[in-house]
Order: structure tokens, then sequence, then C-alpha cells
């Protein structure tokens, strides 16, 4: 019921928004269409009446349609009250009392009642959007709207989207679950394929195809009139919402319309970049760049072990722009500029921007000590997409400890809000150590409360820093992953744990949807990271130097590394992680098998040559407690 609520008042939101940039675009008053409006408003009453008949809904068309539309804080409000009532219910049920009956059925035509006035209110707008649009062909001509559509068709996009994200988060309902809602009326064909990184999503089914049939039947509406909502409006709709729950850049084409083919095909390649040459099964999807081994504290866990200093022969601007160059001759991934400390680099504004120009997601990896609402605004003015922020204990004190510098808990809050106060997506890291192992559930509620979506688990790896730090237990590690997926119903967080491959395997025992996540382990195969002096590693925790930026292109390390070529093969692992039967949705943790099979690893700064392994990157995950069925 909450789902196809948020759906309807969603869809009226978008169809007044229609009408409304199209006369301000077009710099017009609205025809008058009243004649035909009530009149074919008054045939869907009559259907609507014909097919409730049975229900007791209270409903007046007319005053409905009369009635201004509600604002966003006003539908907060109704989901609120509603969903108050709900677990009221709920606690009548579980309590097993006997007035739980009366109380649900009044409860459910509430409910229906809320879905069904929203019905014909979208309803209502549908037939003005599309009686107005074929009036203006009239006057402006097919081309004319067309082209005026396709110039705001963006600015539509983002504003019916973000109304919808608005009321959504709101109401306690998760960013990744809006593209379901908001599709819930639709009969779906969705279909991505991982291996080559694109697919089709189907619209078979569409609210307001009905009514433009019928009414361009009866009126004498073209198809080429008739599209034009499909072909501008509905497509930047679809857009902007796969940008707002998808973490990849994509390219959405729509090889067919409802108004013209019957059903709506929306073709979405991953990553996709116009230069690329050629067709590759793997490129980077997510590319992590330490712009700097520079930073303003002193963490006891750090891979890189950052200092005070930048590292000698760091990128300069330019090389930095020619790396962003090479990334996007081949693919368009999510960028994070990470460090260190990135904002101690000065040029981190414009790198974000050049990035963001280049068509790649720019992401931010920060401990939030540099980050108030100045750098916010710089930020989100640059491009930035994302930005993570590393809090590792609801205590200031023990935060400050493990950060290794006093006030850093206060700043990394402050940060979360500054950057939340300019629309930014915020997602909380923290690392997982014996010291904070029992306050991970007080963490996701802090989180929560301070209004962040998205919270990583990283588990720790013993590089850098980290390889002098006692790690949980393998059974802590499974426990934790089994236990944070549990509270994943408390919480209106989206959770994953990193570096924990191992997570696949358990999500998908506890019948979690797997359609979020490609991989356990993505390095070498969608992912890979960039050192401060133009290094490629396979990540940020595997630190086999593949090639650099400054001898061979990013492309040419990409394709032809050999440890590259090793870790997009499945069969090349060794040991469990080869017989499992889990190892195309796992693969293990390679950096900690390379790491737990040698005792060379005093900082990640120490860089080694494949040929020169002191370490065995295939071998099997020695913290996965798992034992393979296969024999």
């Amino acid at each position: 019921m909450s789902g196809s609520l948020l759906y309807h008042m969603a869809m009226v939101s978008k169809m007044e928004t229609e009408t409304r940039i199209l006369l301000e675009a077009l710099n017009v008053e609205a025809p008058d269409v009243d004649a035909n409006l009530w009149r074919f408003y008054s045939d869907f009453n009559q259907d609507a009446a014909q097919l409730t008949t049975e229900i007791n809904l209270n409903i007046k068309p007319r005053k409905i349609a009369a009635a201004p539309s509600l604002t966003s804080k006003e539908k907060i409000e109704l989901f609120n009250n509603l969903n108050k009532k709900t677990r009221g219910a709920i606690g009548m049920l579980n309590a097993k009392n006997p007035d739980a009956s009366v109380v649900v059925e009044a409860l459910f035509n509430e409910w229906a009642n809320q879905v069904t006035e929203t019905r014909f209110r979208q309803e209502y707008q549908t037939i003005k959007g599309l009686l107005t649009l074929s009036s203006l062909s009239k006057i402006f001509g097919v081309q004319r709207l067309s082209d005026e559509m396709q110039r705001v068709q963006e600015k539509f996009g983002r504003e019916t989207v973000s109304i919808a994200l608005d009321v959504t988060l709101k109401v306690g309902m998760r960013r990744e679950k809006l593209q379901s809602v908001m599709l819930s009326d639709h009969y779906i064909n969705y279909n991505m394929s991982i291996d080559t990184l694109d697919g089709h999503m189907q619209f078979l089914n569409c609210p307001i195809y009905g009514g433009h049939n019928y009414i361009g039947g009866k009126i004498g509406i073209t198809d080429d009139v008739a599209s034009l909502f499909c072909k501008h409006f509905c497509f930047a709709h679809a857009n902007a919402m796969l940008e707002t729950v998808l973490p990849f850049t994509f390219e959405l084409t729509q090889p067919k319309r409802m108004a013209t083919d019957g059903k709506c095909d929306f073709y979405m390649r991953l990553g996709y970049s116009p230069t690329a040459t050629s067709h590759e099964k793997f490129i980077p999807l997510v590319v992590s760049y330490n712009l700097t081994r520079k930073c303003n504290l002193k963490c006891s866990h750090c891979y890189i072990n950052a200092s005070q200093k930048e590292l000698d022969g760091e990128l300069n601007t330019e090389e930095s722009k020619r790396l962003i160059d090479q990334i996007a001759d081949i693919s368009r991934p999510l960028l994070i500029l990470s460090g260190g400390e990135p904002l101690l680099r000065k040029d981190v504004y414009e790198l974000v921007r050049y990035g963001t120009e280049k068509g790649l997601r720019m992401g931010l990896g920060s401990n939030g000590g540099l980050i108030d609402q100045k750098a916010a605004w710089s930020l989100k003015e640059a491009g930035i997409k994302t930005v993570s922020i590393s809090l590792d204990s609801n205590l200031p004190k023990q935060h400050d400890e493990f950060r290794g510098v006093a006030g850093s808990w206060n700043k990394a809050i402050g940060a979360i809000k500054a950057l939340r106060d300019n629309e930014i997506l915020v997602q909380v890291n923290t690392t997982l150590t014996q010291q904070n192992y029992d306050q991970i559930d007080d963490i996701m509620t802090l989180t929560e409360e301070i209004g962040v979506e998205n919270f990583h688990l990283f588990f720790l790896v013993p590089t850098g820093r980290g390889a002098k730090m006692a790690d949980i237990s393998p059974a802590m590690y499974e426990d934790m992953i089994k236990g944070t997926f549990a509270k994943t119903h408390k919480h209106h967080l989206n959770v994953r744990p990193s570096c924990a491959p191992q997570f696949m395997r358990i999500a998908k025992d506890m019948g979690l949807d797997m359609r979020q996540w490609i991989r356990g382990c993505i390095a070498g195969m969608y992912y890979c990271r960039v050192y401060p002096n133009g290094d490629i590693t396979p990540c940020p925790y595997l630190p086999l130097k593949l090639g650099n930026v400054r001898e061979k292109t990013f492309g040419e390390i990409w394709f032809n590394s050999p440890v590259f070529k090793a870790l997009r093969n499945p069969d090349t692992l060794k040991g469990k992680c080869g017989a499992c039967e889990y190892k195309t949705v796992c693969g293990g943790c390679r950096a900690r098998a390379y790491g737990l099979s040698s005792d060379f690893i005093d900082y990640c700064g120490d860089l080694h040559e494949p040929a020169e392994l002191k370490g065995d990157y295939l071998t099997e995950d020695p913290w996965c407690i798992y034992q393979p069925k296969k024999p």
C-alpha cells in the first residue's frame, strides 16, 4: 500500500510538472482545454465506478480534481500518520487483541482511499497534459515542441525525481527502493548482464498509455504528438531516476516508446565511454585515486601509511588530468579521490570539476576534518556526487583514539551535516576492529540519525599500519557479516560489507536481493587503485605495482597486465577458493590472501613488482571459514 501510494503521488507530480515546464519553456499561458478535460475525466470516473462497485470508496472526483496538489511536507505528514496507525495495528495483531480485525479493516480502507484519490488526481493531470500538448502542437508545430522539450528535459528529470526522493527518504524508505517503488504499477521485464554490463528495462504496461490512446483516438491526436512526452519527459524521468539509485555511470537510450510501440524499452550500458575503441568484458566501474599520502590524522590502521608529508613524485595537476583523460578513454567509472586526506591538495576542486566534465561520476573519501559549509558547497559546485566519511565509533573519545587526533569525531559529524545541508550523498565508512566490534548497531543508529543513507563496514586487511593491529577472528568476521545483514531491517540504510567478499555467499543464503551487487571482490575486474605517484595496483590493500601511468597509459595497464588477467579468471584461484561453488560471485579477498601468506607488509607505500611476489594473491582467503561443497 505504501509503495503504491508513493508511486501515484510521484506520478501526479510528474504529470503536473510536464505541463508546467512545457508552458514555461514556451513562455505562454495554458490553453483552454476545459471542455474536453471534463469530458474525458468523466469517462474515466464512470469506468472507475464500474470497477469498484463492490468497494465502498468515498470518492468525489470533481472535488479531488479541483483541490490544490499536496506539497512534499503534506505528503510526508500523510505518510507518517498512516504509518503510525499501521504500527499500532501491527502491535494489536502481535498482542492478539480481539479488536485488531476492526482496526485493520478500517486502516486498509483508509490506505485504499488515499491510493484511489491519488490515482484520480493522476488521471486528471494526465488528461490535462495531453490535451495541452495537443493544443500547443497546433500553435507551435511538433518540431518546435520537440526542440523545447529537448532543451528542458534534464531540468524536468531532476525536478520530478528530487521530489519523489525527498518524500521517499523522509517517510523511511531507502534510496535503492525508489526505482521499484516508482515502477510498482508497471509490468517490467528487467534484464541486466554482468558479462556485458548492459541490458534492457522494458515497461510492458503504462498507467497513462490507455488514457492517451483513448483520447487520441477520439480527437485525432497523431503519434508524433502523442510520443513527445515519452521521447523527452518520460525518458528524462527514467534517466534521472537511474542516476539517483545507481552508483555507476551509464548511458541510457530508448529504442521503443509506449505511444508508438505499445511498450517502453530502455537500453542501458554501465560505464560506457563513447571514445572506447573496442567492447571489453572487463572495464573499470570504480577507480580509487590516492591523490596524496599527506594527511592531517594518524590513523592506527592506515593502509597507505599516510603522514604529514606528501610522497615524493606525486602526480601534479596536469598529470592528474591526463590520468582522468586516459580513464575516460576506456570507461566512465566512479572515480573516488582519496588520500591521505584529498582536501590537502589545493587542486582537488579543479580535479573534481575536470572529471565531471569528462563524464565520470566523481566521489571523495575523506576523514571530514577539513569539510565545513564552504568546502561542502565548493564540492557540490564542482560536481561531486558522493562523499565517504570515516566514522569508527559512536563514542567521540574512542574514534579520536583510533584516528590519532583529538576532536576528529566532532569534525567528522560536522562534515556529514555540512555535506547533507548541500544535498550531497554521504556514505559512512566504519572499519571493524576488536575495539568497536560490539558498537556496530549503535554506529548504524547514529549514522541514520544524522541523515546518512549508505553505510559500508570495512573489514581490516593486514596492510599498511593495519598489519600491526590484531584483527577480529575468522568466526567473528563471519558472524559480523551475518549480524549486520540481520540488523538492516531496523535501519533505513543501504548496508554493504567491504573487503569481505564472502558477504555474497551469506546474502544469497539469507535470501537477500542480490541484484544490487556485482561481485564480492571486484579488484582487477571492475576496480583498481592509482597510487599518488601514478602506480596502478589491483586495490588499495594489494600493493602490487602493475605499471605506472607516466610510463604506459592507463588503458594499456588495465587491459594487458598479467595480474589483472589472472584476477579476471576464477579458474586461477587456488585452495578451497578455487574449489568453491561461490568463486564466481565471491572470489575471496585477494589482498588478505596475499598479506597473510607473507610477512612483508610494513606499510603500503612499499609497493612490490609482480615479478618479485612475496605472497600469493591467488591462494585461498585464510579468513573464510566456509568449506566448499564441491570435492
